[in-house]
């Protein structure tokens, strides 16, 4: 099994490269089978996501890896997270599948429901 330690560098649809620790990565199903198939040198090609969304999915996997046993600060980190657009949000929800992600994909597409609903159903004071 690798260290903990070990630098991942992914490289967005759109060239940007951006690097992050293995065991960040692995929060991603995608990106775990590739580190287990060996098959991240120079770089794991992230073809379907762009450097923009790339940067929100490596933010997210960050924090939810230095908080895995804190349940209330992920909580408080994924309320700020998803103060995006729908259309980034959509494209976010879309990299999560791709990249094997649920607990984001989940997120993302909740909040936009969310949003959809309070634009159907404004509150009037």
């Amino acid at each position: 099994m690798s260290s903990s330690s070990n630098k991942i560098v992914l490289k967005s649809s759109d060239g940007e490269m951006f690097e992050m620790e293995e065991s960040e990565a692995r929060l991603s199903g995608l990106i775990r089978r590739m580190i287990e198939d060996e098959c991240t040198k120079p770089f794991i090609p992230i073809l379907n996501v762009t450097g923009d969304i790339l940067s929100i999915f490596i933010e997210y996997c960050r924090k939810h890896a230095d908080t895995a046993n804190d349940d209330d600060a992920r909580r408080l980190f994924d309320s700020e997270l998803i103060h995006k657009d729908i259309k980034t949000l959509k494209k976010l929800g879309r990299a999560a599948r791709y990249l094997d992600i649920w607990s984001l994909q989940d997120l993302s597409h909740r909040t936009i429901f969310e949003k959809h609903e309070r634009l159907k159903n404004p509150r009037t004071i």
